[in-house]
């Protein structure tokens, strides 16, 4: 008896709480000279999101991770995992195209909204608000050329050219 009196209040106050969200702050590409990707995903969890993956309900990695493999066509694999952070790495990510003394590189286009879709099947979909927009997504190619993209779900086609070395 005395557990129910402890019970209710903390559904109370859950049910008043303001309804938190999911949401992606930061997804860093970093393109190898062959084309291969690390992905830095970072993301916040709020508390309902949290119990969720705590109870292996939901899991923002494996979720995010299957959205690269159906968005790219290729094997994604998970480096290392934190809270509210994953790196993956995907094989030959970027085309790459030498033409005489250059060489280019394309990362193809990402669109999270189908995301968005999958995540609204959780049973806790109503609870909360997902954004998938990162704050900030950076595609950083070999030489060191950084592109940024500011609060977008479509990412598009990135490309970057880079003038081949040629020794003396």
């Amino acid at each position: 008896m005395r557990l129910i009196h402890l019970i209710i209040p903390c559904l109370l106050i859950g049910l008043i709480m303001p309804v938190g969200a999911f949401s992606a702050d930061n997804l860093d590409f970093t393109i190898q000279e062959n084309g291969d990707a690390e992905i830095v995903f970072d993301y916040t969890l709020n508390w309902i999101e949290r119990f969720a993956v705590f109870l292996r309900i939901a899991d923002p990695n494996a979720e995010f991770q299957a959205a690269l493999e159906r968005a790219y066509k290729k094997p994604v694999e998970v480096q290392s995992v934190t809270q509210g952070s994953t790196i993956f790495t995907i094989e030959s990510l970027a085309t790459i195209d030498e033409t005489g003394e250059v060489i280019r590189y394309t990362v193809p286009a990402l669109d999270f909204s189908y995301a968005e879709k999958i995540l609204n099947e959780y049973w806790f979909a109503p609870l909360v608000q997902v954004d998938l927009s990162p704050d900030r997504t950076t595609v950083t190619f070999p030489d060191g050329k950084i592109i940024s993209y500011y609060d977008v779900s479509k990412i598009p086609a990135t490309s970057h050219t880079i003038d081949r070395v040629v020794a003396p």
